[in-house]
């Protein structure tokens, strides 16, 4: 059962790549070492409210039957006992998540816990659809920001800002950690570095983008496409026309002539190609409805399909769409970035699992191991007769010595096999945003 596991088990729980996949996140919706430091500074908010806001959640869980029925006993009475289980859990967690450090360990626990609700968790029986685990953080989320509002707003408002923003960062990798184990992913994360991008010509392009949207601004030029006879789409018929990139249903309906575009404005689906009946377009993969006349959503009018004019001209169907000059305006994506490094540093893309890197640590060359995602670091020269550690094999935890085959466990540095008899000194290694920095041990 879950409660028996010690934190040792919980981390061995976690899948190994956790840390790595959680400084990946974090990293990619903007939260840093001091949105790490603001949730160290909140703590004593949490600690105060932890009791309220716990209750607030269980109470919301006890309403609903979907949720109510997990804490029910066989003849349908309330379960106290485990009702304080989970209170006593999910107390524990959000109070150390307070404490801001957000290491290997912390990933891994996190990681366990997500795991906890899916069919992979402890008890096999317990299975809490992923739509109730998402429902928890955002209750959570909106419960914290009100305590850090009502604490702070009248003692320091920048402050409250700065809570505000870690928590909520925070809250999002959270969420992308417990929403992983259920295992829906359909790519695996590469961890592949971000490229460089000059914002300014996307921001051009996204303020041309709304201000066509608004008919703020119009296209320099149309462009005319022939689509056909009138013959060849009858009442009731369409036609696909690709211009470029741009799909477009032109239909012949009740004696008009109408152009949409092809992308429903849910998930962009080949609405074009769905069924039209008394005048409503029906986009084939959600069911999103759309009026075939004015290209307005049922459920929405304030959303509407891209519209072109259309023309009939002796027998010959034309279509006019816009020509966008965005020569002005061009998007580039430049080499990955990559953070410039001290000597003790290293990227973490460029020590890939079973590899051995090498820096330099106050002087001294120091060997940096990747063991399936986790780092470590001893020193590079081989007790034996100083072999170059970072040219040797590394297989799983086990270091081999390039000259006379000396094995280490680099977790330690403890010889495993001579001819080597003394241990390799080891180092400590942190890793903030994937640059690795190695540290002598304090």
């Amino acid at each position: 059962m879950e409660q028996s596991l010690s934190l040792t088990d919980k981390i061995q729980r976690g899948a190994e790549d956790s840390g790595r996949f959680f400084r990946y996140m974090a990293e990619f919706v903007g939260f840093t070492q001091a949105d790490a430091e603001a949730i160290r500074e909140s703590r004593f908010i949490i600690e105060k409210y932890i009791p309220e806001i716990v209750s607030k959640f269980y109470a919301q869980l006890l309403r609903y039957p979907p949720t109510r029925k997990y804490f029910l006993k066989p003849d349908g009475t309330l379960d106290q006992d485990y009702l304080q289980l989970r209170m006593h859990h999910l107390t524990n967690f959000w109070r150390r998540t307070a404490d801001g450090v957000f290491d290997e360990e912390y990933a891994r626990y996190v990681d366990y816990v997500g795991r906890a609700h899916t069919e992979r968790g402890a008890d096999p029986h317990i299975y809490i659809p992923e739509r109730y685990v998402i429902g928890q953080v955002g209750f959570m989320q909106h419960a914290i920001s009100e305590a850090i509002t009502r604490e702070l707003r009248e003692i320091d408002r920048e402050w409250e800002v700065r809570a505000l923003r870690a928590w909520n960062l925070l809250m999002m990798v959270i969420l992308e950690m417990l929403s992983r184990a259920y295992g829906h992913e359909k790519e695996p994360e590469t961890y592949a570095q971000r490229a460089a991008i000059d914002h300014d010509p996307v921001f051009q392009l996204a303020v041309e983008t709304y201000e066509l949207g608004l008919g703020m601004r119009t296209a320099v030029e149309m462009e005319e496409l022939l689509v056909g006879r009138e013959e060849e789409i009858p009442e009731g018929g369409r036609r696909i026309v690709q211009a470029g990139s741009l799909s477009i249903g032109v239909f012949h309906y009740q004696g008009g002539w109408y152009a949409l575009r092809n992308s429903c404005q849910h998930r962009g689906g080949p609405v074009a190609t769905g069924d039209l009946q008394e005048g409503v377009l029906t986009c084939p993969w959600h069911g999103y409805q759309y009026k075939i006349t004015t290209g307005e959503l049922l459920t929405d009018p304030s959303a509407k399909l891209e519209m072109y004019p259309v023309e009939l001209r002796q027998g010959e169907v034309f279509l006019r769409i816009p020509i966008l000059h965005r020569d002005a305006i061009k998007v580039t994506i430049g080499e990955p970035e990559l953070p410039k490094l001290q000597p003790h540093e290293f990227h973490t893309s460029a020590i890939r699992p079973g590899q051995i890197g090498l820096v330099q640590v106050e002087g001294a060359d120091v060997a940096v191991y990747n063991v399936d995602g986790n780092y470590y670091a001893t020193e590079n020269a081989c007790t034996h007769a100083d072999g170059p550690m970072h040219q040797g094999e590394l297989m799983g935890t086990t270091a081999i010595c390039p000259w006379h085959g000396s094995c280490f466990d680099v977790t330690s540095g403890a010889v495993t096999c001579g001819p080597a008899k003394q241990p390799l000194k080891t180092y400590r290694v942190e890793i903030e945003a994937e640059v690795g920095k190695v540290y002598p041990n304090s």
